[in-house]
């Protein structure tokens, strides 16, 4: 009787050892799919947010564009011309500037700031720095001074 209660407990010893190495295995492995894992995710973010810059800076450089166009256009019909606009700016547009021959549309970027420019040769009434983001209205006219004024609607 002693020898089979020994037997038992020496399975029960056993069975207790054998969960202990099955929880052990199954934390281990999951251990080594995290060390893997995690890195990769990282790496995807950082790809993804890499793209989503560039898009976002030629996305400034094409509103710049745009709205440079606009002003030579309605410059060069003279006095009373006028023209509308739909102008989409990146989501992290700071200002957008038309001073000195040139529109400036600057973002912030995890690098830094990043200025879309492009030339015009427009002659621009002084005008306050345009705080917008997204899609909004530019009215661009011609005044009685020959020259271009802005209006953000």
């Amino acid at each position: 009787m002693m020898e089979r209660q020994a037997s038992i407990e020496r399975t029960k010893s056993a069975a207790r050892h054998l969960r202990g190495q099955a929880s052990m295995e199954l934390l281990i492995t999951l251990g080594i799919i995290l060390a893997f894992t995690v890195p990769v995710i990282f790496l995807l973010f950082t790809i993804t947010q890499v793209g989503y810059e560039d898009t976002a800076k030629a996305q400034a450089d094409a509103s710049a564009r745009t709205l440079a166009d606009t002003l030579n256009f309605v410059y060069g019909q003279g006095e009373g011309a006028k023209r509308k606009i739909l102008l989409n700016t990146p989501p992290y547009t700071e200002s957008i500037t038309v001073d000195g021959g040139e529109v400036v549309v600057r973002i912030k970027t995890s690098e830094g700031y990043y200025d879309g420019v492009s030339p015009t040769f427009a002659k621009v009434a002084i005008t306050d720095p345009i705080e917008r983001t997204g899609i909004f209205v530019v009215s661009v006219f011609g005044n009685s001074e020959g020259k271009v004024e802005l209006e953000v609607e």
